[in-house]
């Protein structure tokens, strides 16, 4: 009976080390798969930086840009820069740091021109 117990101990024994073994093997796949996402995720925000620090360099050239991109990194609403433009008393050249092909069409400012006029 003694003899009997001992091996069925020692599978007992066997069987949870094997469970423990494919707990641990468990936990590092998941932590290889973290891994994986988080390196995609990463890549995912290069990518997105590097289309922001080319749009940033398109401003910075003094390149045109939409009204709403230019209250944006001014930081003033579309119709405060809008106001500063067009203002009769105050005005702005029209061509050179803003324009508009016809009345009610898109506002372009030129921010280098936009800066020096301010």
């Amino acid at each position: 009976m003694f003899m009997i117990s001992t091996i069925f101990h020692r599978k007992i024994q066997t069987k949870g080390q094997t469970m423990k073994d494919f707990s641990i093997l468990t936990s590092s796949l998941e932590n290889v798969m973290n891994k994986a996402e988080r390196i995609d995720n990463a890549l995912e925000r290069i990518a997105l930086l590097e289309e922001e620090v080319k749009l940033l360099r398109e401003i910075a050239k003094g390149s045109w840009v939409s009204l709403e991109k230019a209250a944006t990194e001014i930081g003033k609403s579309e119709s405060a820069i809008r106001q500063i433009v067009k203002n009769p008393k105050k005005k702005m050249a029209k061509g050179k740091v803003w324009k508009q092909e016809c009345k009610g069409a898109s506002i372009y400012i030129n921010l280098k021109e936009y800066r020096k006029a301010i």
